[in-house]
């Protein structure tokens, strides 16, 4: 069974077999249990236009959706409806990674950034629980339009008969004037704006599109979301893991690599295994570490002092910067203070030896190993 989720999109055609589509919102579920999403790595595709805040929450238009102060009437109408009670964006922006690493299909529509000053600046897009993928609208120059014609369609495009019924039925209203790099551009207006393509933004990638303005709109751009194939993650290309920690917790990063590779993980580097005698050790580890596609940090009280570590983990993370991919996987071992900026990092917790498997699982889990 494949499972799609529309949020602010409603599909009302024919049953389509093999597929069972929920249209719900991105709310906590401890607001409105009938109306949160599961958590979005447990579908296949998903569909977001975040064209109100009550849209996004809740999945569908509201009585307050066109109001300059939806949040505030929102809050009125039920206390709990309050943005900051009812959305957790870091937790949502958190199930999207996981549900773009496991292959999920994700096409998000252009929406005004409505913003509203409501304790503190908010704004639409963070129905997008894609940050860079809001930076990027807001650096391309949205443009709020009218139109049925439009110029070049990709015939070859997964969306191309979207735009066609998008064109004869509602028409279109939103377009991008100067998109910026990272994006594809599968669909125009006939002065040359975007009406839709494809983004990649180091993992973050998908479709960005054209909101539907009819509801043959709606059903065309599920269906045509269906038509695109689940990633396959497990044929993404692995180049292995390094473990990075001080001498004293060898103990502990032997057991955890002894593990790994038992559970299939292709490879994982130690220096007690990779550095032969009359090896240079810096050529080595610097190796390694190119070689490997997350560096794991073992985190102790004897690490983070540890000039080594220090230097293997300032490699990682300017490589994560500059990839604006994820690189380093944080592996706490004992309670200890942790870096500055790895404080803003889900870590796998190994420090209660109870917890060991628990913690694994997480690991194997990011490294996409299946237990």
């Amino acid at each position: 069974m494949r499972r799609v989720l529309t949020v602010g999109v409603a599909y009302t055609g024919d049953a389509i077999e093999g597929v069972e589509i929920e249209n719900l919102g991105l709310c906590k579920a401890s607001v409105d249990r009938e109306k949160a999403a599961y958590p979005l790595y447990e579908y296949d595709t998903i569909i977001i236009n975040p064209e109100s805040y009550t849209h996004f929450l809740f999945g569908q238009g509201g009585e307050f959706s066109n109001e300059p102060n939806e949040l505030g009437k929102l809050k009125r109408q039920k206390d709990s409806y309050d943005i900051d009670s009812a959305f957790d964006e870091e937790d949502r922006e958190k199930e999207m990674v996981a549900a773009i690493a496991d292959g999920a299909t994700v096409v998000w529509c252009l929406s005004e950034p409505k913003r509203v000053n409501f304790f503190g600046y908010r704004e639409t897009h963070l129905g997008y629980v894609a940050p860079k993928l809001a930076s990027f609208v807001k650096r391309s120059d949205l443009l709020v339009k009218k139109g049925r014609r439009m110029g070049a369609i990709d015939p070859d495009s997964p969306f191309a008969r979207y735009f066609e019924v998008l064109a004869k039925t509602g028409g279109w209203t939103l377009c991008l004037s100067d998109p910026s790099e990272g994006y594809a551009s599968i669909a125009t207006t006939p002065e040359g704006y975007s009406l839709g393509g494809k983004v990649t933004f180091g993992a973050t990638t998908g479709w960005l599109l054209s909101p539907p303005t009819s509801q043959e709109a709606q059903n065309q751009l599920v269906r045509d979301s269906l038509a695109l194939e689940k990633a396959d993650p497990v044929h993404e290309k692995y180049y292995g893991l390094f473990l990075s920690h001080t001498g004293v917790d060898k103990p502990f990063v032997r057991r955890l690599r002894k593990d790994l590779l038992a559970h299939g993980v292709p490879r994982v580097w130690l220096d007690e295994a990779e550095i032969d005698i009359g090896d240079s050790l810096i050529a080595k580890i610097e190796e390694g570490m190119k070689l490997s596609r997350y560096i794991a940090v073992v985190l102790s009280q004897k690490s983070i002092g540890a000039p080594w570590v220090k230097k293997e983990l300032d490699v990682a993370m300017n490589r994560e910067i500059a990839s604006g991919e994820v690189v380093v996987l944080p592996l706490l071992y004992e309670e200890c203070e942790l870096p500055e900026f790895l404080k803003g990092k889900l870590y796998a917790d190994f420090s209660d030896p109870e917890d060991y498997e628990v913690a694994l699982a997480k690991l194997l889990r990011r490294l996409r190993i299946a237990r």
